[in-house]
């Protein structure tokens, strides 16, 4: 209804408008006949006429719905995505930010508009994304680096750990940035993707790994550590399923066979942008699927454990069992 009354006031500004310029221009009137037939033919040419114009009204007014639908999905599409979204200016200055974006750099939108991406990368990755800038604008292609964050003036080294959203202590707050320019050469377009927590299940892996050459070095000069470990080959454990959060995935989509990103999400309890990079490293080793379907006007996203991965999953669970003695 409100859309229905804002056209209509629309076209009565433009009604008026048309017969203000009819006032002010000068007319030509032609000298029209005033027998009945040629009046008759006048009328019937303005009535048809007439409802030419109510129907490329209606269509008007129909594409302008979709349209204004169409930037509505679109814009919720941008602003609730999990990962960041950045347009930058060619000085690496802030023009345009998603929710996930400002999340991610620590400051309210309305405040993030002008300001510097650099000034929030750490001081060790400085370098490191001024080249990737820079190398995007002058071959046009496509950039990507790694960076690490800072938050009010102090960078999140590995040095300084602290607690995510979910409660997992990490030990650096580390970004991907993926950078491409826009077609006019006047602006990145860029998206951040948080990966620390992909950071720290590789360091938890290699500590893992580390661990378990210790433990064979010292059965080698006779000091058996279990009868399990002694038989235990960790080169057999799958790297892929071996964290938490990507376990907790595999193992709940294989007990359902399929669900949606939120209620995987729901389910493991963590933020969208760690489910996110998790997901991502299980379809990249295709244990599972992934496919959008459209609900209800809302792209909704599903995921699918395959055939690989569910046979991925019982052999990592035979490698444990292996090592437990059970």
């Amino acid at each position: 209804m409100t859309k229905k009354r804002t056209a209509s006031a629309y076209f009565a500004l433009l009604r008026q408008q048309a017969e203000e310029h009819l006032n002010v221009t000068p007319q030509n009137h032609l000298t029209v006949s005033s027998s009945p037939a040629d009046m008759q033919r006048i009328i019937h040419e303005l009535a048809v006429y007439q409802i030419e114009l109510e129907m490329q009204q209606d269509e008007l007014l129909q594409a302008r719905a979709e349209l204004e639908e169409s930037l509505d999905c679109y814009t919720q599409l941008y602003d609730f995505a999990p990962l960041g979204y950045l347009t930058l200016d060619r000085e690496g200055t802030i023009r345009k930010a998603n929710l996930a974006g400002s999340k991610l750099l620590g400051v309210n939108r309305s405040r993030l508009k002008g300001d510097r991406l650099g000034r929030f990368i750490a001081v060790e990755s400085l370098a490191a994304y001024n080249t990737m800038l820079e190398r995007v604008f002058s071959t046009r292609e496509h950039g990507s680096c790694e960076a690490m964050l800072q938050r009010d003036g102090a960078s999140s080294s590995s040095a300084d750990p602290f607690v995510s959203s979910n409660g997992a202590v990490l030990y650096s707050h580390t970004v991907r940035i993926d950078a491409v320019i826009s077609n006019d050469g006047q602006e990145y377009q860029v998206v951040l993707s948080d990966i620390s927590m992909q950071k720290q299940v590789e360091r938890e892996n290699k500590a893992l790994h580390a661990r378990l050459i210790q433990a064979r070095k010292a059965e080698s000069i006779g000091k058996p550590n279990g009868s399990a470990l002694r038989s235990f080959n960790h080169q057999l454990l799958d790297k892929v399923i071996h964290a938490r959060i990507r376990f907790a995935a595999l193992s709940y989509l294989y007990a359902v066979g399929q669900a949606s990103f939120v209620e995987i999400k729901k389910q493991i309890k963590t933020t969208d942008g760690n489910i996110s990079v998790h997901l991502r490293m299980l379809e990249a080793a295709e244990y599972i699927s992934c496919n959008k379907d459209v609900k209800e006007r809302k792209i909704q996203t599903n995921y699918r454990i395959t055939e690989k991965g569910h046979d991925a999953l019982l052999s990592y669970k035979e490698c444990i069992s292996a090592f437990l003695g059970s």
